[in-house]
Formats: structure tokens, C-alpha cells, sequence
């Protein structure tokens, strides 16, 4: 435990109390000398009390301490709750040292007290979604962040990832302000509520103070209308204008002749690329039948967002990549223009891009053809308002995001969560190979059931016997294709595997070993993600 008088000699010794905003490098190493359980770029000061994260009995804590006389933080509806709070007498002075639980209740008085821990829209920058499954990642993503002109959306998780792990959108939002706040992150960085259906999934991550919502309508896209005949594909398109039991042929026919009487001449006003679309005859029926109904849920779901946000601004994303075929260019320009006639205002839109987007692995598919889908959607992107590619399932894709980058020059969102869960595992076989071959052989035991819910191509043939292995060689595991998505894929059942007490099986372990390796954690999740943010051509800061 920090002898506290000393703490607070070395921080009368550096005039901190008079000071305001984050320490200065100096100020910081004089304070880690007198208290090594101290996280230094969380220490600030504002009102003249100083803030810090420190681990305390090996737990992390929000610590204050207010000179004599200047403790109205910790009171009030907006004020720190603390579990503990003594009086420290330095040189005749009595200071208030007061530790707090990193709760919810006290991460509402932290976005209230520190703005910068508040998550924010990102508009048109440059952003990339760095999920966290397990709430320790995020220093690791700041860190990486850090080092280039990019916008983070640390808070990002599906309604399916926080039933898979047992967070709540709360839990998502609170892990990642304490993390920014233990970091020092002042840039800015946003919350991402992912690939939501319905309206339940929209409220209550708007509740909980989400600023970026993914809405995924898949379950209204007509994958079936890729292989209908001529007359079903009008007769289901005339069903969809129906006005109670009246089918309304007449203005069926006017939507089909708004597009069949039109070119959509699109260019790119920097490069001077252009390109016609023309949206007609059995292709448009055939789109038209599939995204329709997609698109007015979509439009359904935005405008009960902008009644439970009011005048708060939210980045708003079109996510149509999950679908049985890719998205062609005409199909995004279909899509895009019916929502900008329904009012909608997109921040990013997610096609399905031609190829395969397989979580946690590289690219598979034709380099060449994939850029020359990249190149029409960008313009298609860019021509239509401005708005960014999404690119989901995006981790590991190192073989294409140099087209990415060139192509969007910067107008894209890249979207990862599992490969971070990934490179944790990684840490796991490296300090506890022991608890690794437990989860590696339970994972064998549930793939077949968890793969039901992925597109993947995992060979279990392929992945070494752990009896074949030693444990040194048990991390590189997570550099091959077959190991990373069969750990990846059954995530789920790892973390929340309970034995017959009701006792978690892996999860307390594992997240003991993170912990107890923290920096080794952060560093190698940072190291992971400079190597994306590299490959993307992102500019260095």
C-alpha cells in the first residue's frame, strides 16, 4: 500500500494542487517513485483535487485527494462515491484521500466531471472499431491509437457479443471511459452499439449512452430474390407497395420507372473517376425484391433514434454485409439512394464485399477483383454524400487494406473485436499454457456447435495435437489460420463455461492471468493493432 504522506509530499513538491489538466512528464515520474501502483497518465488535477487510477490490494481504484476544505466532488448527485476515506496531515495540512470503486454510478460522475471520458460521434474521420470482449483491452487499442491520425471507437460490441460474454451495454461503456481515463486519452474517441435488429437492441443501447449504432436488418434482406423468376420478382415487389389489402400496382410501376428513366453519372471530384450505373430491368426488380424491406427497417430504426437522442448527434451505419452474395455496386447505390430519399443520413454504409471476410484470418479471395469492387463502392460512397466504407470482419486483412486505405483515401471505418480477444489468448499459452490447453480442448469439444452461427472454413485436421506440442511453442498457435478460429469461434462457451457449483470454469483464470500481465497484455494488443494501422497507410502522428 503507497504511503500516502509521501505521495502527497512529492505532489506538494511539484505544486500540483495549483496546477489543472494532466501532469507534465516530470510531475508524473516524481509521483510513480513515490507510488508504483499508480497508472501516471491518469493523474490530473481539476478544482484543485487530483485524480488518479492506482491499483489497490491489487484492485484498481479511482483515488481523489482534496486538500482541507475542497472535497464537494465527493457528494451530491453527480458527486464520487467512495468506499473508503481517511484524513492525511502533510506539513500541517489536513488532505481528504478518498478511494473509489470503478463503478457504474462512479463512471457517470467521471464522464460528468471529465468530459474527454465521454464518448463522442466521429462523422466523417477517419475511425476504427477496436471491439473489447473483455473490458482489459482498451489500453492496449489507446496505445496503438496513439501513434496515428485516427479516431477510436473503443466501445464497440454486438447485442450478440454481451450475451455471448455476459456484459450489458453499460458494462461495454463504463470499461472503456475508466480505460481512457487510466491512459490519458484526450483525443476523443467513440461507442459503437453493433449490428442491432430491433428496436429493443436500439433502445437500450441508446439508454445507455451509445453515440455510433450499427444496424443490421439482415433479417429482412430476401436472399431468395437472387433466384426468383420475372413474375415473382413483380409480384413480390407490388406486395411491398401494398397499402393495407389494396396491392398499388400503379405506384409499384412509378418506383420502377424513377430508376429506369435515369443515369447515375458518379464522380469523384479529386481523382476526376467516374462511372454510369444504370438500375433497370430484371437486375433492379431482383435488388429492389431483396434490400427493400431492408432498407425501410433501417429507415424505421433511424427515426426512432432521432426521437430517443433528440438534438444529441449519433453516427448512424447501414451494415448489408450479411447476406449469401456480395454486394454489387448497384445494390449499394440502390440502397444509399433510398435512404437518403427516406432522410436518412449515414455516417458508413458495410457492403458485403466480393471475396471472403473470415474472422480473425486474412483475405481470401482475388486481390485484383476485390479492388476493383473497392474502387466502385468508394465511388459510389464518396459521390453519394461522403460518407464512409465500413469494412466488418475487418481484423487481420492485411492483404487488403492497402487498397482499402488507397482507395477511400482515409473515408473508411475498419471494424475488428475477436482478433484482440485473440492476441489475449496469445498472452494466455505464453504465461499459463497449462489453462490454455484446458480451453484449447474444450474448444474442440464445442466448435461444431458454435461454427453455426459463422461463415468459416476451419480445418480441425490441420491444427496440431497438443501432445505433439510443448509449451513454448503453444503462442504460435495464434499465428495460424485452423488454432486462431477455433479459439476465436467458441469464445463464448470458454468465457462463460460454469462447472457444476456455478463456478466459471476458465474465465476467472484467465482474466487472473491478464491482470497479472498487464502490461505484457496491453503491449502486445498495441503491437497488434500498429501492425493494422500500418498496412492501412494511416498517417503517423
Amino acid at each position: 500500500m503507497a504511503d500516502m504522506q509521501a505521495v502527497i509530499k512529492a505532489l506538494n513538491d511539484k505544486e500540483i494542487f495549483n496546477a489543472d489538466g494532466p501532469l507534465e512528464n516530470a510531475a508524473m515520474g516524481a509521483l510513480f517513485q513515490a507510488w508504483p501502483g499508480v497508472y501516471a497518465r491518469s493523474a490530473c488535477v481539476r478544482d484543485g483535487k487530483f485524480f488518479c487510477i492506482a491499483r489497490r490490494d491489487d484492485i484498481k481504484q479511482l483515488v481523489i485527494i482534496a486538500p482541507q476544505g475542497n472535497t464537494c466532488a465527493l457528494s451530491g448527485s453527480t458527486g464520487f462515491e467512495p468506499d473508503t476515506a481517511e484524513t492525511v496531515t502533510v506539513d500541517g495540512v489536513e488532505y481528504l484521500v478518498a478511494h473509489c470503486a470503478l463503478s457504474h454510478e462512479n463512471a457517470d460522475a467521471l464522464r460528468a466531471a471529465f468530459p474527454f471520458t465521454k464518448p463522442r460521434p466521429c462523422g466523417a474521420e477517419t475511425s476504427f472499431g477496436m471491439g473489447d470482449r473483455l473490458g482489459l483491452a482498451t489500453p492496449g487499442h489507446l496505445r496503438a491509437a496513439a501513434q496515428f491520425q485516427v479516431f477510436p471507437v473503443l466501445a464497440q460490441q454486438s447485442i450478440r457479443e454481451m450475451e455471448r460474454t455476459g456484459r450489458t451495454p453499460e458494462n461495454v461503456l463504463d470499461d472503456a471511459a475508466w480505460a481512457v481515463f487510466q491512459e490519458g486519452w484526450r483525443r476523443g474517441y467513440g461507442s459503437d452499439a453493433d449490428h442491432l435488429k430491433t428496436e429493443a437492441d436500439v433502445r437500450a443501447t441508446a439508454a445507455a449512452g451509445f453515440t455510433m449504432f450499427t444496424i443490421d436488418p439482415s433479417d429482412h434482406i430476401v436472399n431468395a430474390a437472387d433466384t426468383m423468376d420475372v413474375s415473382t420478382l413483380s409480384f413480390e415487389l407490388l406486395a411491398s407497395f401494398a397499402e393495407g389489402d389494396e396491392e398499388n400496382g400503379e405506384i409499384r410501376d412509378q418506383f420502377i420507372t424513377s430508376y429506369a428513366s435515369k443515369e447515375f453519372n458518379l464522380e469523384d471530384p479529386d481523382t476526376g473517376f467516374k462511372h454510369a450505373f444504370l438500375l433497370q430491368g430484371i437486375p433492379f426488380l431482383r435488388m429492389a425484391v431483396k434490400y427493400l424491406p431492408a432498407v425501410r427497417h433501417a429507415v424505421k430504426l433511424y427515426n426512432l433514434l432521432k426521437d430517443l437522442k433528440g438534438d444529441e448527434p449519433f453516427d448512424y451505419e447501414m451494415s448489408i454485409d450479411e447476406t449469401a452474395t456480395p454486394t454489387t455496386p448497384e445494390a449499394h447505390l440502390f440502397v444509399i439512394t433510398e435512404l437518403v430519399k427516406a432522410g436518412v443520413r449515414v455516417q458508413s454504409l458495410a457492403p458485403r464485399f466480393i471475396g471472403e471476410f473470415q474472422k480473425g484470418i486474412d483475405y481470401i479471395g482475388d486481390i485484383e477483383k476485390f479492388r476493383e469492387a473497392c474502387r466502385m463502392h468508394a465511388l459510389i460512397a464518396r459521390a453519394m454524400g461522403g460518407y464512409k466504407l465500413s469494412i466488418h470482419s475487418g481484423s487481420d486483412k492485411f492483404s487488403i487494406f492497402p487498397i482499402v486505405g488507397e482507395l477511400t483515401r482515409g473515408l473508411f471505418h475498419e471494424k475488428t473485436a475477436g482478433t484482440s480477444y485473440l492476441e489475449a489468448v496469445r498472452v494466455i499459452a505464453r504465461r499459463d499454457p497449462s489453462l490454455y490447453r484446458e480451453m484449447h480442448a474444450f474448444a474442440l469439444e464445442r466448435f461444431e456447435t458454435d461454427r453455426a452461427s459463422y461463415h468459416v472454413t476451419t480445418d480441425l485436421g490441420k491444427i496440431p495435437r497438443l501432445d505433439t506440442l510443448t509449451d513454448a511453442e503453444l503462442p504460435a498457435l495464434m499465428d495460424a489460420i485452423d488454432p486462431r478460429q477455433l479459439m476465436h469461434i467458441t469464445y463464448g462457451s470458454i468465457l462463460t463455461k460454469k462447472d457444476e457449483a456455478g463456478g466459471f470454469v476458465f474465465y476467472d483464470r484467465f482474466i487472473k492471468v491478464l491482470r497479472d500481465h498487464e502490461e505484457e497484455h496491453c503491449d502486445t494488443v498495441a503491437a497488434h493493432f500498429v501492425k493494422h494501422c500500418e498496412s492501412l497507410g494511416l498517417d503517423r502522428v
